[in-house]
């Protein structure tokens, strides 16, 4: 299986090598206006292409993120396509082969890529009325604006395949999580290059300095987030697990349900911004059992009394209360924590809620939490196989479960390899692979 993946990624970049080798050929590389303004301004925009390559970073999920699209982009409108996409596929390979020092598979990919996004999208930037000029700025933003969404889509697009064939991830979820999620911001960043453009043409070389400012404040406004984001995270999931290694039984239960909630969530078709929503939540719906009262609950081995189990229905409140303390938190992710014990026909807990009372995260997590807890072993029986877990949701769906989140869950190719993944490699295997999946090759 592994030589018919690396197969079919080899023939992938294959073709992507010979799209962008096409592209080149095709391309008019007539020198624009004056030999000298071409020359100093083509060498300022590689200069900063490289600049802007060696302050990359790389993304937790996806490409290796850098704001060198700007000057690339910039080039369309300053010395045409054909030079910027030389200028693109030169940074690329310079920065690959020896700022980031990548094998080369990896060279000849993400420099195919750039090339082929750049060539595209300076095609398309003048077949809808862009005219590169090294002598005077036309402001011809709707092509601008065209051009950038179509390099955007055809650079982390490039990215998206090459992770899902390399690491058998659905080709759709790859391209939701690295394309669509952050398609507006780039977009948006890219308004530096038609401002790149406009000051050099009457600046020139103090042009490029200005504009460097505010385009490596992107860069270390984007480095920011990304920490944070990945402080925050880290944060949650060291204090889960501190939780639950009160119980064995339990260990790593909150991440794997995170995962099987966010598998069963992108199988719905939901948005990038309601499944990463639901994803947090599953990852905080038993962050309430760090309350004391649940400690000697949680070892107890034996049948709990009826008092423990009122202690026990208290915990989606419990761990609402403790979500709502984080104000980004507070909302849809709170009420996906509160109502993932309610059941579709209103039997569940705390409120009695039922079907589109449900938020729908919390429908989904309810299946995730459950999924997990049959596949695990107890002291009283041993873990379910998946299809002993398919027949008990099946008896169950429309009283217990919503039968649409049932019918996502069986569906889902990423959770059946995920769960035979766990059962050969037990007990925490199954949540790993998709972090270290999407970072296979990048």
């Amino acid at each position: 299986m592994r030589l018919t993946v690396r197969s079919a990624l080899l023939f992938y970049i294959f073709t992507l090598a010979v799209l962008a080798a096409a592209a080149f050929v095709l391309a008019d590389f007539t020198i624009p206006g004056d030999l000298h303004l071409f020359r100093d301004t083509f060498a300022a925009l590689v200069g900063l292409g490289i600049v802007a390559e060696f302050f990359s970073l790389q993304l937790r999920v996806g490409p290796t993120s850098a704001v060198s699209f700007v000057p690339y982009l910039a080039a369309i409108w300053l010395v045409g396509p054909a030079w910027a996409m030389l200028l693109a596929g030169a940074s690329e390979l310079f920065a690959e082969t020896l700022i980031r020092r990548k094998p080369l598979i990896k060279i000849v990919h993400n420099t195919a890529k750039e090339t082929l996004a750049v060539g595209v999208a300076g095609a398309l930037f003048v077949a809808a009325g862009g005219k590169p000029s090294l002598v005077q700025f036309e402001a011809t933003i709707p092509a601008f604006l065209a051009a950038t969404v179509v390099y955007f889509i055809i650079s982390n697009g490039a990215v998206a395949t090459a992770v899902g064939l390399s690491s058998r991830t659905n080709l759709g979820d790859a391209w939701g999580e690295i394309v669509g999620k952050g398609l507006a911001q780039d977009v948006v960043s890219s308004s530096l290059a038609p401002l790149l453009a406009f000051v050099w043409l009457d600046l020139h070389l103090l042009g490029l300095l200005l504009v460097t400012v505010p385009l490596f404040f992107v860069r270390h406004a984007l480095s920011s987030n990304l920490k944070l984001e990945q402080t925050n995270r880290d944060l949650l999931e060291l204090m889960v697990k501190s939780i639950e290694a009160r119980d064995p039984y339990t260990s790593g239960h909150s991440v794997r349900v995170a995962v099987y909630a966010k598998a069963i969530a992108r199988e719905l078709g939901l948005s990038a911004r309601e499944i990463e929503q639901i994803e947090t939540a599953a990852l905080l719906h038993d962050v309430g059992k760090i309350h004391e009262e649940f400690a000697p609950i949680l070892r107890k081995e034996s049948t709990l009394s009826m008092a423990e189990r009122d202690v026990i229905r208290t915990h989606p409140s419990r761990s609402a209360e403790l979500v709502r303390t984080i104000t980004g938190l507070r909302g849809y992710v709170e009420r996906c924590v509160r109502s993932h014990h309610e059941n579709f026909d209103g039997g569940g807990y705390p409120a009695g809620i039922a079907g589109g009372e449900i938020p729908l995260g919390a429908r989904i997590i309810m299946v995730a939490d459950t999924a997990d807890a049959m596949m695990t072993d107890r002291p009283y029986r041993s873990a379910l196989s998946y299809d002993e877990v398919l027949a008990e949701f099946e008896e169950h769906e429309g009283t217990q479960f919503d039968p649409i989140v049932i019918e996502a869950f069986k569906k889902s190719t990423a959770l059946r390899r995920m769960i035979g993944g766990r059962r050969e490699d037990r007990p925490e295997s199954s949540y790993l692979p998709e972090r270290q999946a999407y970072l296979a090759l990048y």
